[in-house]
């Protein structure tokens, strides 16, 4: 069984694989270059070195395709490469495409992204599972509340900088999560003094906590 859980965004994907086979996981992220702070792309470089981590930096959509921006078609163009793209990375994880449940964080729509920026989201989040369908035997495509998600993390209400504390804390006392090289990198070399969550460990740390919910909904028992 192959657990893939999805903090969608067209920036910054942050996708989470668990596999029941090997009880591991796997974090992969999807980011366009030169995204964070100076400080934030060396982390970015350190966590691309680790086995447990897959960092991908995006093309550079506006010299390949011309100014997405304006052109609806080569929106559409990236929405499908990225898509092509996030999925051959979980393939060259899992090297197979049967048994796989997925879910996607929903959309807050608190947020202050602005409704053509959400809709352009939600559009590349609908081509991705489109194209995931196709691709591999999904038998679970779930899209879950981001306050689902935190109150499984502890309270409904948090905002980033208390996810990321119980995920330093591993407050769901996940032994796996506690093996991981993204894990002790984020304790030993972050930790909790910090303003904002540096990018992409926000968006690594959403999917973990979804892939960890989406476990315990279907019935599985957590890895050993």
């Amino acid at each position: 069984m192959n657990l893939v859980t999805v903090d969608f965004s067209l920036n910054s994907p942050g996708i989470c694989v668990w596999q029941s086979d090997t009880n591991e996981y796997h974090f992969i992220s999807y980011i366009k270059a030169g995204s964070g702070t100076k400080a934030e792309q060396r982390r970015q470089e350190e966590i691309a070195t680790f086995s447990d981590v897959t960092l991908v930096h995006q093309p550079d959509w506006k010299s390949s395709v011309g100014d997405y921006s304006k052109n609806e078609f080569a929106k559409i163009k990236r929405y499908i490469q990225t898509a092509d793209d996030i999925i051959n990375l979980i393939l060259g994880i899992t090297n197979t495409e049967e048994d796989y449940h997925i879910a996607f964080e929903g959309t807050s729509y608190g947020s202050k992204m602005g409704t053509n920026n959400m809709i352009d989201m939600a559009a590349g989040a609908a081509i991705l599972k489109e194209q995931m369908i196709n691709r591999l035997e999904v038998k679970n495509l779930l899209t879950v509340a981001p306050t689902t998600i935190k109150k499984h993390a502890g309270k409904g209400n948090m905002n980033k900088l208390a996810l990321w504390v119980a995920f330093l804390n591993n407050i769901v006392e996940s032994p796996e999560l506690a093996k991981t090289s993204l894990f002790k990198y984020c304790v030993n070399e972050i930790g909790d003094e910090v303003k904002k969550v540096p990018k992409p460990f926000d968006d690594l740390v959403d999917a973990w906590f979804l892939n960890h919910y989406l476990l315990q909904q279907l019935g599985e028992n957590l890895p050993d």
